[in-house]
């Protein structure tokens, strides 16, 4: 902890952006539709990016310049799928630029973090792009701990935090719809039982 204040004492324009990048991942899983959820992830990659730059962490930088580019592209895959065979170009740049980039172990943190948030791009599902973008916040927690960014590890923990509870919501949402569903069909079932039964005969 007293490695990530001296960071801030000594270089405070990484932590100015590193303040802006945390505000734009705390606050996308707050959205519903996936197009803004997208774009404010946008803002949040261009953050870190300055900020790992800052910090000379040239593989974190790398990784969120790709997931910048993902998040363009995804904000379109949900009306042109065949967008879908673009992310396949996304993961041999990725490998290129974590090799490039070398570093030992913040470098492996954070590819598999971007991997994790590039196949959560790909989906058009949104509680599957939520699933796997939460997924991706401890391995950036790892990486933020390793290098020392307190914003970003701050980031890491109010991402999984709304995340985790936007997900459990969503999941509750979704069962309580199935169950209103299949009350629905069971009454509708009923119904048509009743109306097919026996007839009596007329007096």
């Amino acid at each position: 902890m007293e490695r990530m204040l001296a960071l801030i004492t000594v270089d405070p324009a990484a932590a100015v952006a590193g303040l802006a990048g945390m505000l734009c991942l705390a606050a996308w899983p707050l959205f519903r539709r996936r197009s803004t959820m997208l774009a404010i992830y946008i803002g949040n990659n261009l953050a870190f990016a300055a900020h790992y730059g800052l910090l000379h962490e040239w593989t974190a930088v790398a990784m969120n310049g790709l997931m910048g580019a993902q998040s363009v592209v995804a904000i379109w895959l949900e009306q042109r799928p065949w967008l879908r065979w673009a992310y396949f170009a996304f993961v041999p740049a990725l490998g290129s630029a974590s090799l490039v980039t070398w570093h030992g172990l913040p470098s492996v943190l954070a590819a598999a973090a971007t991997l994790l948030s590039t196949l959560g791009r790909m989906q058009r599902n949104e509680t599957l792009l939520r699933t796997l973008m939460l997924a991706s916040t401890p391995c950036w927690t790892a990486h933020d701990l390793m290098v020392g960014s307190l914003p970003g590890l701050a980031a890491d923990l109010l991402s999984m935090t709304i995340g985790a509870t936007m997900l459990l919501r969503r999941s509750r949402a979704g069962r309580r719809h199935a169950a209103s569903s299949n009350q629905v069909r069971l009454s509708r079932a009923m119904s048509a039982a009743a109306s097919d039964g026996p007839q009596l005969p007329a007096v």
